[in-house]
């Protein structure tokens, strides 16, 4: 028979939940739970990644999005993902590096 897990909870869902018990009944009435928690989880990732930003590179024909500080410390990110993606599908990284072309950044 096969054994199963308990369910394990991230930081926002136990956020929302504290959040959701100390709401009254009359707002818990004239709201949607799942709307809410979407809306919920997308500001709990928001404002965890208040000193970072979104760089998204390209890595060959790989499209690599990292969150860092600075475009220096996200290259640095997007190169050990890009080694990460490759090793997973059985291709050795270039021997003189990935080159990176930023495509976007956002955020603060």
């Amino acid at each position: 028979m096969l054994m199963r897990l308990p369910k394990r909870t991230t930081d926002a869902e136990t956020a929302f939940n504290d959040w959701w018990t100390a709401q009254s009944k009359e707002f818990k009435g004239s709201h949607d739970k799942g709307d809410l928690q979407r809306g919920f989880k997308a500001g709990f990732a928001a404002g965890r990644r208040k000193k970072v930003r979104r760089f998204t590179f390209t890595a060959g024909k790989m499209r690599v999005t990292v969150w860092a500080a600075n475009q220096g410390t996200a290259k640095a990110l997007a190169s050990q993902e890009a080694d990460r993606r490759a090793a997973a599908v059985g291709i050795s990284p270039p021997r003189a590096g990935w080159t990176l072309r930023l495509v976007a950044s956002a955020g603060p």
